[in-house]
């Protein structure tokens, strides 16, 4: 049996399942459209259905126990606020949706490095703050939700937390 390798894509349309073997073969792939599943694009549910329906049709097409690694993808900045047991305490906030908070992008001005990209009305790191209210035992992106769907952990790599404002030489936030 050849070792597979599951990709996922979550973009803002839909979501994308790729199989490939250990030569980067594609051997299998589905997709589905997140209207399919619903109006409201910035649903995490949403998201989760199409992921469904995209791993459904991929994984008709090969023996689902080859599969050696899972590596998910997402919409960049497009953040969630969860609970301790990964629960949506909310609809996502997306990687184009801007802040209008003027207090709020300018304290997080003046505590960043001008080159970050925690920057700006959209910076992911503005979205993320905006959650603050709601209690929320983490905010995560997209890709990290839809990753702890398959684990159970709720947790981000470097490259998603860049536009929040890591610096990745420092390995840490300013």
């Amino acid at each position: 049996m050849l070792d597979l390798f599951l990709g996922i894509d979550l973009g803002t349309s839909g979501a994308r399942a790729l199989v490939i073997d250990d030569q980067g073969e594609v051997v299998a792939e589905g997709k589905s459209a997140m209207a399919d599943h619903g109006k409201n694009l910035r649903s995490p549910v949403i998201w989760w259905a199409a992921v469904q329906t995209a791993l459904r049709a991929a994984l008709t097409q090969v023996t689902p126990d080859a599969i050696r690694a899972l590596a998910v993808d997402g919409t960049s900045g497009t953040m969630l606020a969860i609970n301790a047991q990964g629960q949506p305490l909310a609809d996502g906030l997306m990687y184009n949706d801007a802040c209008h908070d003027a207090a709020l992008l300018a304290r997080i001005t003046a505590a960043s490095p001008e080159t970050t990209a925690a920057r700006g009305a959209s910076s992911a790191l503005a979205r993320a703050v905006q959650f603050a209210d709601l209690g929320p035992a983490r905010v995560i992106h997209q890709a990290d939700w839809i990753a702890g769907q398959f684990s159970g952990l709720w947790v981000s790599d470097e490259n998603n937390a860049l536009k929040t404002g890591y610096d990745p030489v420092a390995g840490a936030w300013p």
